[in-house]
């Protein structure tokens, strides 16, 4: 693990220093889509790179600019302003490779366009390489970084990278890969959204969908990290934020395989009213040594966590590593995160709806009505939601966390129709329909599908809060269970079920199963 950070720490020195710039802007209009002449994007930065104050870039145009070679590298300070990033696609459109963005050390902003389409080795759509970069409703999507062979295959940040200080402000990072193959040493991926050794903060955006994907081809050692944010050294502030559906995958190593931090690998990060849940780290079976780390969160360094959903891990690996601290009020659905406050929750699933277009720049979790996330939370100042819709929103009929202000956990605040309040007072909120459905029941984690191990450990969670269980272990009766489950079994094939039962009585109709091999030992 220690040579897969020296070896994505070498892009800091690889991949920063372009020169600076200093005194008095302008401005231009970018009045066409064509790729270059008058009125291109092309001709605007080419004349806006002049030893000057902060330049203005307005993009007037809509559609989408295809690019036929690199744009020219940003050496003076500026600001490229878009006509909304569902008006304005900046894309390569060439068969040969290149990023779309490439600026030097200087103080740059983007706003309200689409990034998309790029391909380099590292930094497939942004390279920012010093200074800032702050990025506005900018959605970066569909970007890639590949290299394939040589003795150490490094391949990283997929869509952003960044040496200097990074802000992402109701931004939009999803689908983007860094992909790594077929080196006869070492083949290492990093960052499939994002790679940052500076400083990083991210407000009311969503990364998603990203990938770091090592294929080691008989390869010694395989290695990805940081599937959708990958943290090399800076801090990071994360806040009304949704880190979602990303992941890491090492695969055909000889030696190793090691995947970590299908979410998020990096320590120094303060997560608040954020949401990290469905990221995946995987590795194949293929290496003597398998390791798979922290699908949503590894954090080797100093952490904070607080009022943060951290839920439904994929893959292999539970869903944290690395013990971030906790300030209260988060919900750890399998218990891997180690929080010990006492207003957090633990081994209750949180009840969210798919990623999807719920208000707001990008799409979020919503949380289910019948969610153990309402109203135990607290806003620990902030007033709205990712979507910017008002937090909290209190509902009188569940009794808030000691301590809390009623405000929902992670990144999404539910909503409720106000009802005038008796005599013309405040507005009252209306409460939850009562629940008459019964809880769906999913296992967190158990053993490995095919080993030696006797000891079976099963941990599982419930949609709804205060629910209890049953068991069933291959061709034995139903009976109460405690979570986490452990049983010794002897080898050959086995089948558990476990059904949840709210506190209602309502019974899990389609109870949750695993099957696995043990092997004898000779």
């Amino acid at each position: 693990m220690r040579r897969l950070v020296q070896l994505l720490g070498l892009l800091a020195a690889v991949l920063a220093c372009l020169p600076a710039s200093a005194a008095a802007g302008a401005s231009y209009t970018v009045s066409s889509t064509a790729d270059s002449g008058p009125g291109s994007l092309r001709a605007a930065i080419t004349s806006s790179n002049n030893p000057d104050a902060t330049d203005t870039i307005t993009i007037t145009a809509t559609g989408t600019i295809q690019l036929l070679t690199a744009l020219p590298i940003v050496i003076d300070d500026v600001t490229i302003a878009g006509p909304g990033a569902g008006s304005l696609v900046v894309r390569r459109a060439a068969s040969a490779p290149f990023r779309i963005f490439q600026f030097g050390s200087v103080n740059a902003t983007v706003r309200d366009l689409t990034i998309s389409n790029g391909l380099e080795t590292a930094a497939g759509g942004i390279l920012s390489s010093g200074g800032s970069l702050t990025l506005t409703r900018v959605v970066v999507a569909d970007n890639e970084a590949v290299l394939e062979g040589s003795n150490i295959a490094l391949a990283t940040a997929g869509g952003i990278y960044s040496s200097g200080s990074l802000t992402l402000r109701e931004s939009f990072v999803h689908d983007n890969r860094a992909i790594a193959i077929n080196a006869s040493s070492e083949t290492v991926a990093g960052g499939g959204g994002i790679e940052a050794t500076g400083p990083v903060t991210v407000e009311r955006s969503t990364i998603s969908g990203n990938s770091a994907e090592a294929f080691g081809g008989g390869g010694a050692e395989t290695n990805a990290a940081g599937g959708g944010l990958l943290l090399m050294g800076g801090l990071a502030t994360i806040v009304h934020s949704t880190i979602s559906g990303n992941s890491v995958l090492a695969s055909e190593g000889t030696a190793s395989n090691v995947g970590l931090g299908g979410g998020l690998y990096g320590g120094g990060v303060t997560l608040t009213g954020s949401t990290v849940a469905r990221n995946a780290a995987s590795t194949d079976g293929s290496a003597t040594i398998e390791l798979a780390r922290g699908s949503n969160l590894q954090n080797p360094g100093s952490s904070l966590i607080r009022n943060t959903i951290v839920a439904e891990p994929l893959g292999e690996a539970d869903s944290c590593w690395g013990g971030p601290s906790s300030g209260g009020f988060n919900l750890d659905e399998d218990g891997s995160c180690g929080l010990g406050q006492g207003t957090d929750l633990t081994g209750v699933v949180a009840g969210l709806e798919p990623l999807a277009a719920n208000g707001g720049f990008a799409p979020t979790h919503a949380l289910t009505t019948e969610s153990v996330a309402v109203d135990r939370g607290d806003s620990f100042g902030y007033a709205a939601d990712q979507r910017g819709l008002p937090r909290p929103t209190d509902f009188a009929s569940i009794s808030n966390t000691e301590g809390g202000d009623g405000s929902d956990i992670g990144a999404f605040e539910l909503q409720a129709p106000a009802v005038p309040g008796a005599g013309g007072g405040p507005a009252l909120v209306t409460e939850l329909p009562p629940d008459r459905t019964p809880p769906n029941t999913r296992i967190v984690s158990g053993p490995p599908r095919l080993g030696f191990k006797r000891l079976a450990k099963f941990r599982f969670a419930s949609t709804e809060a205060q629910s209890t269980f049953q068991c069933k272990l291959d061709r034995k009766k139903w009976k109460a269970c405690a979570n986490p489950f452990e049983h010794s079994v002897k080898p050959g094939r086995h089948l558990f079920k476990v059904r949840a039962i709210d506190r209602f009585g309502n019974v899990d109709p389609t109870p949750a199963r695993f099957g696995w091999r043990v092997k004898p030992l000779s």
